[in-house]
């Protein structure tokens, strides 16, 4: 398992979080005009837009860029860098030392600089050191300017709010104040560290002098404020203390045989943790933003796909955290501005400037289908890891309003489909699984124009209802269960007789206003698999079409096929891979027993990993052919991180594992299938219910998987079983699992 192939996404910038505090910085560690996006952001706001080291006016040499953390870049430069070369490669070929216009030697100085974000600011440490052989003097400064931009005004290359900023000095630093009405955004840059420093409108410096081998040290915070001018509300250490704490009980992964797997899926296990958003009451505090650096915000469906991927390895506590946050959000009104429906939870919730002032609607918007049936989804494998019916009674009436919006205001036409229509001017059109403007569209590559609606959410509007019966009976509502079962049945049942297109052997990607269905073959189907809604019948010709040419890439499932008209290996939905996709659909896969092509899948995934620094899989990757070239490109404003690519490989581990929890039952049901690249594999402090155990999964000599509890606290049960569902596990083979539960 090893690819020489390295690719780099966004190459100009590095960036560094805390909860909602955001540091994007050219490669060079600064932030300025040659990088429009860079700056430091609290809340989606830019409080500095220019943070720049000079010494005597003039930037050092950049040495090396280091990301020690999420959190933390670390920056190392010399100044002079006045070098002639000659015969000593890239050294100076001759034993004269040059000296600069001042009389400082060649790389006389050395500078570390580290950046470190923090929940409510931006630290700076730095560290100057004299190597010459005699005293140097010279001017050291930090040049800071403030714009108070959205990032996605940033982003853009365009203000939609925009007011004068005023510039203070004071004896350790500067206060910039935004002259807006409504946003009175105060920046405050304060030395806290160092001697002999000074301000003026546009910089903190000081005059040093150091003998050889002599150091000076200094250090500077940026404070952001509230949109009203004071300090924020962010209990920094309390939020320390919690996230330590939940990452602490996360589970642990060891992979003997394979330590660049065991690397791929510990690295982005560690973006998870980092991910946490730590605002409003505590309960809430483990709520996980999107991505970085475009998506710093609560987003419903990242949050809560991410939470049900890693739930193996938190036990659910972010997800809890997630559906508790947009539960709280869940809105009871009709409101066209931010599609609100009574029901529907929040498809975004965005903090910066533009939704502070109403100029877009994603204060809290709402126009998603998708979230809201992967609430119910999430909550069903939050029951079935912990077992908790507090867990279901907690957000059962949030659970129970979205299925009647669903019924009500999803289907308004009451064909037994859900069908979205956007109503706010600046809103999303696409509602499903797709969001970009494009991504629906007829053969001929016309927009299919609303209301409509799309495969995938007919297969999470089953999926939520069969979850919901079972929390339903759990609970002790049988009649609402049965309904809910029922519905579910035939929601299964018209499905495959209305959107299966046999000339295609696929699922239909949308049916248009018309109630035609639209053919398409896309990566839409793979979602259908996953949440249970294709006929046993369809499945195997649904499993291959998806594993055509045309389909996958080598890489993973194109979102839509090459033989399309709107193919296009670079778009956002429209031939592109997305990892996160990838993960949902060897979920499936695996759920239905064909784990040859599951296991393909997930090579593909910690193949496509290795290509990337920190193994960070870019927001989606191109559409291009595995065979054709070494990288398969990338869409070009790719986010990386991305929140639920980081929980895509504990999913895609899950699902190698079979793992099938029935904590009320302290059961574990699994069912391995390792393939040779990962022979071995342990689970340490996994969590059902209240117990606790250490799995160990191995691979023997003739290819059969095996499962054993190496140790328990609690009572922790384990039984080898393929999926009940499974296409392929005959009577003997789910004897044989038996068989070998007890051997082991």
């Amino acid at each position: 398992m090893s690819s020489t192939a390295r690719a780099i996404i966004r190459p100009a910038t590095l960036s560094a979080w805390k909860a909602t505090s955001l540091l994007i910085v050219g490669t060079d560690g600064e932030c300025g005009d040659r990088e429009p996006l860079s700056g430091y952001y609290f809340r989606e706001a830019r409080f500095l837009k220019t943070l720049r080291l000079t010494i005597d006016g003039e930037a050092p040499w950049l040495c090396e860029t280091a990301s020690l953390s999420p959190s933390v870049l670390a920056f190392t430069y010399v100044y002079p860098e006045i070098a002639e070369f000659g015969g000593g490669g890239s050294g100076s070929s001759g034993d004269d030392i040059p000296i600069d216009r001042r009389g400082i030697p060649q790389r006389a100085l050395a500078i570390e600089m580290t950046y470190t974000v923090v929940p409510d600011g931006l630290i700076v440490n730095g560290r100057v050191t004299n190597y010459a052989t005699a005293a140097v003097s010279c001017e050291l400064a930090l040049e800071c300017d403030a714009d108070f931009a959205d990032i996605q005004e940033a982003l853009g290359g365009h203000r939609e709010q925009q007011a004068s900023v005023a510039r203070e000095t004071s004896d350790n630093g500067l206060v910039f104040r935004y002259g807006h009405d409504r946003l009175r955004f105060v920046s405050t840059v304060r030395v806290t560290a160092g001697r002999g420093w000074r301000s003026d409108a546009s910089r903190v410096a000081t005059t040093i002098t150091l003998s050889p081998q002599q150091g000076h040290e200094f250090a500077v915070r940026v404070e952001p404020s509230d949109v009203n001018g004071a300090a924020p509300h962010v209990d920094a250490d309390a939020t320390a203390r919690a996230v330590t704490e939940w990452t602490g009980r996360f589970a642990s992964v060891s992979v003997p045989r394979n330590r660049t797997a065991e690397a791929i899926i510990n690295d982005n296990v560690g973006d998870f943790a980092a991910f946490a958003l730590l605002e409003g009451p505590a309960d809430e505090w483990l709520a996980l933003q999107a991505g970085m650096p475009l998506y710093p915000a609560l987003f419903g469906r990242d949050t809560l796909t991410a939470g049900w991927q890693a739930i193996w390895v938190d036990r659910g506590e972010s997800l809890d955290a997630s559906l508790t946050r947009l539960s709280r959000l869940q809105t009871s009104r009709s409101d066209d501005w931010r599609d609100e429906e009574p029901g529907r939870i929040p498809y975004q919730v965005r903090q910066g400037p533009l939704a502070l002032l109403n100029i877009n609607p994603y204060s809290a918007y709402y126009a998603d289908y998708a979230s809201p049936l992967m609430f119910v989804i999430s909550l069903g494998h939050l029951y079935a890891w912990t077992g908790n019916v507090d867990v279901i009674h907690r957000h059962w009436d949030a659970a129970t309003r979205i299925l009647d919006w669903a019924r009500t205001y999803g289907d308004k036409d009451r064909d037994g489909y859900l069908e979205y229509h956007t109503r706010s001017s600046k809103g999303t059109k696409n509602q499903g699984w797709k969001d970009s403007g494009d991504a629906i569209v007829y053969p001929d590559r016309r927009p299919v124009p609303p209301p409509l609606g799309t495969c995938e959410l007919q297969g999470y509007w089953y999926a939520a209802q069969q979850l919901m019966a079972v929390m339903s009976w759990v609970i002790g509502k049988r009649k609402e269960a049965r309904q809910h079962w029922r519905s579910a049945r035939a929601l299964k049942d018209r499905f495959n007789r209305d959107w299966w297109i046999d000339d295609e052997s696929c699922i239909a990607l949308a049916i248009d206003p018309k109630k035609e269905p639209v053919p398409g073959v896309s990566s839409n189907i793979g979602h259908c698999i996953a949440c249970g809604i294709v006929s046993r019948e369809h499945l195997p010709a649904a499993v291959g079409r998806l594993f055509a040419p045309d389909m996958f890439s080598g890489w993973g499932v194109r979102t839509l096929s090459t033989m399309h008209a709107a193919y296009s290996p670079m778009s956002y939905h429209c031939g592109s891979i997305w990892p996160v996709e990838q993960a949902t659909i060897a979920f499936g896969l695996r759920r239905f027993g064909f784990d040859a092509r599951a296991l393909e899948l997930a090579k593909a995934q910690f193949d496509l990993a290795q290509l990337y620094p920190g193994h960070r899989v870019p927001e989606c990757v191109g559409g291009y052919a595995r065979r054709e070239r070494s990288t398969p490109g990338a869409y070009p404003r790719a986010n990386a991180p991305q929140l639920w690519n980081a929980t895509a490989f504990p999913l895609l581990l899950h699902s190698i594992l079979g793992l099938q929890p029935v904590a009320p039952l302290h059961l574990l049901v699994v069912s391995p299938a390792l393939p040779d690249w990962l022979p071995e594999v342990v689970l340490r402090n996994v969590r059902l219910g209240e117990a606790t155990a250490t799995l160990r999964f191995w691979r023997d000599h003739d290819g059969r998987s095996h499962a054993e509890v190496i140790e328990s606290r609690g009572t922790f049960r384990l039984i080898n079983q393929p999926p009940p569902e499974s296409l392929t596990a005959t009577v003997s083979r789910r004897i044989g699992a038996l068989v070998d539960t007890v051997r082991h």
